[in-house]
């Protein structure tokens, strides 16, 4: 039986972790179309040489510049982006929650004690500018006054230049170091990309500030070795790359069954629409383990339990690092975070345990040893308690809501 091809596209170097987990979801989706022919750059995928002379069904790209949206807004064919940046006849958009993730970097920030906030942003884009919006939004709304007036300046410290600034060589370096010197100690620093985030940590550690104690520094992307390898390694929020993919995929498949817009499976994906993907949780590392606190011992206290909770600690652990009696330290405990030291430790815990059971096939019985519970009763116990559900019962749920 003759089946007809389909040719599409996927506009994209695979030159970092993000567009490995587009093209992820991608492939897995197509692996379902046997009449769906990818092409793209490089060799794993049939050559894509000249997207203008180039004879298909439709295009996945990001898009990151004007030129490129005029281009291939011009070949007349659907287009979904990955980056969300530019409205162009025959695009829809599949992209990251650029809004929710400057939101939840404020949140993690927060917990984490903070009452001063900086932004680094690439200038003149659009998911920098949202991710900034998102996060001014979260610290107003828990109460927290800028320094300046919102209406007419940065509602806090911001610093942003051109992504090629941020992306070019290391001489240019002043401007940046004066910006990271004049926040007062300590800031918790909300980077839109890693890229950003890298930068400030090495130009941190070479100014003598120190990070995380007086700067604080969270990215976003999670390039999961380049975070590793930084000094100290950098917390990151990480995207849902493959879902992304794998939703733009669906997307385009849905306007070349249904026509324009989609047809009746299209989901109302019509011309200049968006589906906004929301991003997975912070990677916490050595960037913001620590709490700041007006309490020395407390900040110290809730600082050891952020890095070692997993080792499977327990309170006089705690108290074996902090020169303080038991009773005091849970007075003072408390009153600074409205939990005790024990509550604490589960709370980190369980966020441990959450994030494996999302992102691994590890099994709940190593899961409860990871997360440092040990005995697999108290970890059933204490996940349900908090959760209601059971964590088979929870990481069967996350995936049923997930793509595909």
């Amino acid at each position: 039986m003759y089946i007809e091809m389909r040719k599409i596209a996927l506009c994209m170097e695979l030159s970092d972790f993000y567009e490995h987990g587009i093209a992820r979801g991608l492939v897995r989706y197509a692996k379902a179309k046997p009449d769906w022919r990818i092409y793209g750059y490089g060799w794993m995928f049939r050559s894509l040489t000249d997207i203008e002379k180039w004879e298909g069904d439709g295009i996945i790209a990001r898009v990151e510049d004007s030129g490129t949206a005029d281009k291939l807004a011009g070949l007349g064919l659907p287009v979904v982006d990955v980056a969300g940046a530019y409205v162009r006849s025959h695009f829809r958009s599949v992209a990251n929650d650029d809004f929710l993730t400057g939101y939840q970097a404020a949140i993690h920030l927060l917990g984490c004690g903070f009452a001063r906030f900086a932004f680094l942003g690439v200038s003149g884009t659009k998911w920098s500018n949202l991710r900034k919006e998102g996060f001014e939004r979260a610290l107003e709304q828990h109460g927290l006054e800028s320094a300046g007036d919102s209406r007419h300046e940065a509602a806090w410290p911001a610093f942003e230049r051109s992504l090629a600034w941020w992306e070019g060589g290391r001489d240019d370096q002043g401007e940046l170091a004066a910006f990271l010197g004049g926040l007062a100690a300590p800031t918790a620093l909300f980077a839109c990309n890693d890229t950003t985030g890298l930068r400030a940590t090495e130009l941190a550690g070479a100014s003598g500030l120190s990070v995380p104690e007086s700067l604080a520094i969270l990215g976003v992307d999670n390039e999961d070795i380049l975070c590793e390898l930084a000094s100290p390694s950098l917390s990151s929020i990480q995207l849902d790359c493959e879902a992304i993919g794998y939703r733009a995929a669906a997307a385009l498949d849905a306007i070349l069954e249904g026509g324009p817009d989609g047809g009746p499976e299209g989901g109302g994906l019509s011309e200049g629409a968006s589906i906004a993907v929301p991003p997975k949780e912070v990677v916490e590392r050595e960037s913001t383990r620590i709490f700041a606190c007006e309490d020395a011992l407390v900040a110290k206290a809730a600082t050891f339990i952020r890095a070692h909770a997993h080792e499977g600690i327990d309170v006089s652990d705690i108290l074996s690092v902090v020169s303080a009696s038991r009773r005091s330290l849970e007075i003072r405990f408390r009153a600074a975070m409205g939990r005790s030291l024990h509550e604490e430790i589960i709370r980190v815990k369980l966020a441990r345990a959450k994030r494996l059971l999302r992102e691994s096939e590890a099994t709940i019985d190593r899961i409860a040893e990871d997360s440092g519970f040990g005995n697999l009763g108290r970890f059933h116990t204490a996940f349900r308690e908090a959760e209601g559900l059971s964590p088979n019962e929870w990481r069967r749920r996350f995936r049923s809501e997930g793509p595909g």
